[in-house]
Formats: C-alpha cells, structure tokens, sequence
C-alpha cells in the first residue's frame, strides 16, 4: 500500500489512485494464493461503443456518432478500483496502521520529487494537454530530469484517504468522487483545429458508480509448468491463461533443452506467444457476464493438438484460435503500468500490477489523480474483427463489466508447496512474454532474477491487421539489442512481419532459494529498484 501510494506521486504516467490493479497474493501461514480484482469498470451507464453518443447527445450535437478518438476522453475512463483493493489487503491481512501508508507519499507530493528519466521520456508528446502541461511541462516541452514536481492537492487527497479510510475515496457525499466525477465529464482536453464534431466526449459515470464499485476476490488460476505450481490472475485478465498456456506449449515442444538466445529458441517462444495469445484474447471476457471456456484452453488433449501444430523449421501463418472463434480486441503494446513485487519478514508475498492503462491514461487530472481510460479495452464495435462462426463478443462493453487485461501478477511455488517466485511485469500487450521470460530464466535455464531481467526480449503477442496475404500476430524482437540479428532466420522460417520494436518491460521479481535466500531484481528498461530491509 505504501509503495503503491508514492507510485501514485511520482510514477503518475503508468498507475496511482485513479486506476486499477490486480493482486496475487500468498497467505504463508495458511499455504493459500488468493486472487483480488480491483480492475478499473465500466459505469452503470454506457453506450454500444466509446465513440457512440447517448440519445441526448445526438440531439445536442446533431451528430449519429462522435468522429473523433476517444482514447483520451472522459468517455474513457473507468470506476478506480486500487484504492478499494487497497483497502481490502488491509483489512484482510494489515498489520501497520493504514494511516501510517501514506505518509512518504504525502510528504513527496508536497515538499516535491524529482522527475526520473522514465518520466521524462513519457511526457513527450503530452504537453499539448492541458492536465498534464500545467504540472511536467515547462511550456511546450516536459520538465528535464531533475527538475521538481509538486502536487499539493494530490497530497492533501493522500491525507483524506488515510484518514477516512478507502470509504473517503468512493463516498458520493465526499470530495474525492465527485471531483473525479466532474472532470471525467468536462474538456475539451485541448482546443480542436478543426470542426468535425463535438469537442468533447464526456463521461456518464456518476458518483453512484463510485459508491456501487466492489472489490471481487477470484479463485487463483493455477497450473503446473516445468515441475513447478504456477499461479497467476484468472479472467477478465487474458495475461494469465496466456502465459500459463504458453510455457505449457514451449515445455511440450522442449524448449528446456533450447539454449536461450538462439535462433531455435527464439523461434519457438515467439510461436508459443502467437499461440497462446491468440486463444487467450478471442475468447476471454469479464466472467460475470460470458463464459469462458478455462477447462477447454487447459486440458492436456487441448495443449498437445496445440502444441502439435508448432514446427521447428516453419512458423505458422496465419494462426487462429484453436477454439471456436469470438471477435476479440487486442490491447496496444503499451509500455506503461507498474508492477509491484513484495516478501515480508513472515514469507507473505504480493504480486500486484496496478495501472492507468495508457501514458497517463485518459490525459486527465481531477485532484491531483490522473485518470484512467481503461474502458478502450473493450472490443468496440467498429474495431472487433469478423469471425466465421462467432455468436458473441467476450469483451464488449456492458454496465458494471470490467474489460480484459494483459496483465499476469504471478506466484510460483515448488513441488512442496513453498514460496518458489514472486513474479510480475508492466508493459502493455507483450506482458505475458515478459513473465514468460522471468520463469523461462530463473526456473529453467537457472539464472539469477537480475540476469533473467537483463535478457532481451520476443514477442507474439502484438497483431497486424495485413501480412503476408491477411491478420496475423506478428514476431518481434527488442530493438537496440542483439536479438536484431536473429531476424533474418525468423524471416528464413516465414515469420509473419518479423521486426525490431522496443519493448519495454517494467518486471519485479524475487526468487526464494531453498535456503531461505531471498534475491531480488528490478527491469533495467524502467526507474525500478530492488532493496531490502
């Protein structure tokens, strides 16, 4: 909870009290991994799509549909569900008293911190929105390394919620709630240069909203991979199943016996990424309002005929989903979220990736709290792909509905049952390559987290909508690193689009050795650090 508050002051571009967060957490005395959902939700409120306008808007404007993005409007943003989860960790498993969290979070907000290097380089381009411009913006260009950020009324929200609790943040008849509330309801976010159609795109959550959000605790999804008991986050998150069935895939196909780094390695990640990433994201959904089919997508038979379709000499084009098909989003591979990886003195440990989804969400500011836009994880209308066969939309936007993720806070125990990894990583689309590569690393080729964190990075995960003769999930490789030398023999091998693209990640991890040692590792691609006490 500390850690996540200072989060909120000084990395506001990827997670903080606006936003929402997904939770693993192990219960050493009890030997249980218990799941808390606290991802951000669509209000009672809403429309077919994002862009869609009410009755009363069309009437208003004049217009059928809003032409313009809504990616950074307040139609896009989501109920926070952090700070309520917050809460609920504290409740369940608290020792300190929850007032005394917030304290060097408030402090920095108001005596200032000095804006990282990752900061800096995520309000490039931002400061042409009012929210943000006023506060990392010198100007029309964003502040320098170094310089100091103060929020003040950030610090004085930190101050309610200690407080009164999580209560002060969804109270209807408080000040936190209805602030936000307003602001996700006005704009424009900056003046328009041109005239097609209204400026502004508000949102229709209302306090009710805030008052109605519930935390939901979910049975873990659990899975064993490489010897190892691997528990991760269940739907309305894909990144779970994704990364489970990936190393379920890469196993079957002997990737243990692959030296990492190479061409053969390298090749049959990528494949088991396309794989898995395409069956994870066409049929996942908030599992309160569609069935998702977990027993189907984890039965061995299922992962055998899947795995079986991978050839070492060829890549698969175009791969599909090994299940019947439903139109699906696929979730930009944004860099941003925070991932938070923890073991206390007692052996409890939290994997907890938090995030306002986009660079700093939806651009917006109420309080000193940016704002989310999670809801642009929703399939929407005009952007869900055909499919022959499909009956529904898993991820389409319904009230109350949280949308899918990408994320995959991860546990990972050993044949006794003991504490094994704490696992984790931001990072957008390409998130379940990045645990993938923490267990590959640490599990299997027996490195140390720090040297596992260090590895370049592959991807499937990111899709195209041509090449090569139609759709395809594409094969990337980190750019800048040597694994651009790789991408000849990915091309050899018919690797749909192979290329160079950076992909940042923003992984925690701790391993737990047999004998009690604790080491730990932060992503040298973000502002992270390991420390113990």
């Amino acid at each position: 909870m500390a850690v996540q508050a200072v989060l909120a002051v000084v990395e506001p571009q990827s997670s903080g009290l606006g936003g929402g967060s997904e939770v693993v957490y192990w219960d050493s005395r009890r030997h249980r991994v218990r799941v808390f959902d606290g991802l951000s939700r669509a209000p009672t409120t809403v429309t077919a799509g994002l862009n869609v306008p009410t009755a009363a808007e069309r009437h208003h404007h004049g217009v059928s549909a809003f032409d313009q993005s809504v990616d950074l409007t307040g139609r896009a943003v989501g109920v926070p569900g952090t700070v309520r989860v917050l809460g609920r960790l504290h409740h369940a498993y608290g020792s300190r008293p929850w007032d005394t969290l917030f304290t060097a979070a408030g402090r920095l907000a108001a005596t200032g911190f000095p804006v990282s290097p990752y900061l800096h380089e995520m309000t490039q381009g931002m400061c042409v929105y009012r929210d943000l411009r006023a506060r990392y913006c010198d100007g029309d260009t964003p502040k320098p390394v170094g310089a100091k950020v103060v929020n003040h009324e950030l610090a004085r929200v930190l101050r309610e919620v200690a407080v009164g609790g999580a209560d002060a943040f969804y109270d209807p008849a408080g000040t936190i709630a209805p602030a936000i509330v307003a602001r996700a309801g006005r704009g424009p976010l900056k003046p328009r240069t041109d005239s097609r159609g209204p400026a502004v795109i508000p949102s229709l959550m209302t306090v009710k909203d805030f008052a109605a959000y519930r935390v939901r605790e979910r049975a873990p999804l659990c899975g064993d991979v490489f010897g190892q008991r691997m528990c991760t986050a269940p739907p309305p998150s894909y990144g779970g199943i994704d990364v489970l069935n990936l190393l379920a895939l890469a196993d079957r196909k002997g990737i243990a016996h692959l030296a990492p780094g190479t061409l053969a390695q390298t090749h049959l990640a990528i494949e088991a990424s396309r794989l898995a990433g395409v069956d994870a994201r066409s049929t996942v959904g908030d599992p309160h309002y569609t069935h998702v089919p977990m027993a189907a997508l984890r039965a061995p038979g299922y992962l055998d005929r899947r795995a079986a379709q991978i050839s070492p000499t060829a890549a698969q084009h175009p791969v599909r989903p090994g299940l019947p098909p439903r139109p699906a989003h696929y979730p930009a591979a944004r860099d941003t979220t925070s991932q938070i990886s923890i073991i206390d003195a007692h052996g409890n440990a939290v994997s907890m990736t938090t995030t306002v989804n986009m660079n700093f969400g939806a651009a917006l500011e109420a309080r000193g709290i940016i704002l989310n836009n999670a809801l642009t994880n929703f399939t929407r209308p005009e952007r869900a792909p055909s499919a022959v066969g499909a009956t529904e939309q898993a991820n389409t936007m319904e009230p109350g509905k949280r949308p899918i993720t990408s994320m995959a806070p991860t546990l990972v125990l050993d044949p006794a049952q003991r504490l094994r990894l704490v696992a984790g990583s931001a990072g957008g689309g390409p998130i379940p390559d990045y645990v993938a590569q923490q267990v590959l690393g640490i599990i299997v080729y027996r490195m140390n987290p720090q040297e596992a964190l260090n590895q370049w990075h592959v991807s499937g995960q990111t899709t195209i909508t041509d090449c090569a003769g139609g759709p395809d999930a594409r094969s990337d490789v980190e750019q800048g690193t040597t694994a651009e030398h790789l991408l000849p023999g990915l091309t050899a091998l018919g690797h749909p689009c192979a290329r160079a693209v950076p992909l940042r990640s923003g992984a925690a991890t701790i391993e737990e050795r047999a004998d009690g040692q604790l080491l730990g590792a932060a992503d040298p691609r973000r502002d992270g650090t390991a420390t113990g006490d």
